[in-house]
Formats: structure tokens, C-alpha cells, sequence
């Protein structure tokens, strides 16, 4: 039996003979991953290394935890983490249509003063809460847990947000004729809630990016709110900007 002993940190080199093991065919990919139990006894370590070890394997993509079958082993190889911009509309609508969504459920909630504060909404207005997960195209490891917050007028919507679908932003202005004068989006480092850790198969209060979404009319009424909680090592986000002294020099340059 392989045993762990090295100056690393002893979950890291169990990782990455974990990775090893998966990458060499040694744990096939959809085979049930050993036990917490089976791998301390395999390599003579602690659980709680195994623990480490294994949350890291699911936030890379490796392994993932199915109902009615255990841990499954998911890929040879770590996925890298999902690069998005979104600094501007056009690059959340590419960001859209290049990413997927499940529903996981729908319910009605009426905003007490801490929804009413966290969200910038009416105290006592009525809305839809989706609790929903956010996919690549081409990875069945979710990136993010995703609550949405809509208006009861704008209940169709919920109907079009599975798979590959407009933006928010879109079906707002085509569908239902509203016009969207501004986008609040707010980005903060974040502890990984429990709700959010479980579907994303990491580890509670592991890190975490959180970032909020905002929809607002011409007359600053909220119409709908994206709170999304992303897995810190599936999750990249993007943003350059061209500085106007950079442009000047440009234009003078093609002289």
C-alpha cells in the first residue's frame, strides 16, 4: 500500500496521488471513489487528511458526490476554472449563452427587512426565489449556485431559465417590455455558504466569490436580482480596460 510521507503538506501529497491514481486509470472515471474509511486504511493517513484531500479533488472537478451511488470519479484530469468578463452587457450575454442552467427550485417569499436591505427592495414586496445551478456547456461540474429574484409580472421567465437561455437582461426588455436603465453588479470575497457548499459538492466556509447582479428600471425600481455564489477554484473572473490616453496614442500612431 502506497504510504504519504514528504516536507508537504500531508492532504496535498495525497491529492496529487490521488490524482495520480485517477489520471493513470488506477480509479476509473464513473467508478465509485474509495471510502473516507478505505483511502485512510490505502495510503496511512488520518481522515482528516483525506478530507482535505478529497474536497480538493471535488473543487477540481475530479470526483463528485451522487445521490444513491457515493463519491464518482468525474474526470481524469482537474477542469480548469470557467474565465468569464463581465464588465460590460455584451460580455453577460456571451457569458449567458455560454453556460447552462438547472432549476433546482421555485417558490414565492415576501421580503422581510434583511431581504429588503441585502437585495434594495421593498419591505413587504412579494417575489420568486430560483434556486438554481450554473454549468459550463461542456463540464457536468457546476460552477455556481445561483439565486434568482424576480417579480410575480415577470413569472414567465422562470419558465425560459434551463439550459442554454437568454440573459435576464434580454427577456426583460424583448419579453416582457421593460426598459433596463442601469445594472448593479457588486463582487465580494466570500466563506462558502452551507446551501451553496452542498450543491457544489465543496467544503462549507471554503472560499468563495460572491457576486450580485441588480436590474433596474429608468425610475430605480428593482425588477429582478442574480445572486450567485461560485466555487473560488472553478471560477475566474476577467475584466481589462482600454484607458483613453492609450486610445489618443493609438489614433496618433496610425498617422
Amino acid at each position: 500500500m502506497p504510504k504519504i510521507s514528504d516536507s508537504k503538506p500531508r492532504y496535498l501529497l495525497l491529492r496529487e496521488q490521488l490524482e495520480h491514481d485517477i489520471a493513470t486509470g488506477h480509479y476509473p472515471v464513473g467508478s465509485v471513489f474509495p471510502t473516507e474509511i478505505e483511502l485512510t486504511q490505502t495510503y496511512q493517513v488520518s481522515r482528516h487528511t483525506v478530507r482535505e484531500a478529497t474536497r480538493t479533488l471535488a473543487e477540481r472537478g475530479l470526483i463528485a458526490k451522487r445521490a444513491g451511488f457515493g463519491t464518482v470519479v468525474c474526470a481524469q484530469q482537474a477542469t480548469a476554472p470557467y474565465v468569464a468578463a463581465l464588465g460590460t452587457v455584451d460580455e453577460l450575454f456571451k457569458y449567458t449563452e455560454a453556460t447552462r442552467l438547472e432549476v433546482l427550485e421555485s417558490k414565492s417569499i415576501t421580503a422581510d427587512t434583511a431581504m429588503a436591505q441585502t437585495l434594495g427592495c421593498e419591505r413587504g414586496s412579494d417575489w420568486i426565489l430560483l434556486n438554481t445551478q450554473r454549468f459550463t456547456l461542456d463540464n457536468a461540474t457546476a460552477i455556481s449556485f445561483t439565486q434568482i429574484y424576480l417579480r410575480p409580472e415577470f413569472a414567465a421567465i422562470a419558465d425560459q431559465l434551463h439550459g442554454r437561455h437568454k440573459s435576464i437582461f434580454k427577456m426583460l426588455e424583448e419579453d416582457h417590455h421593460q426598459r433596463i436603465a442601469q445594472v448593479q453588479q457588486n463582487i465580494e470575497a466570500q466563506l462558502m455558504p452551507f446551501k451553496a457548499a452542498k450543491l457544489l459538492d465543496v467544503s462549507k466556509n471554503s472560499p468563495a466569490l460572491h457576486l450580485r447582479r441588480a436590474y433596474l428600471d429608468a425610475k430605480g425600481r428593482l425588477l429582478a436580482v442574480s445572486s450567485n455564489v461560485y466555487a473560488a477554484s472553478r471560477f475566474r473572473l476577467k475584466t481589462s480596460w482600454m484607458l483613453a490616453e492609450s486610445k489618443t496614442i493609438a489614433k496618433k500612431g496610425k498617422r
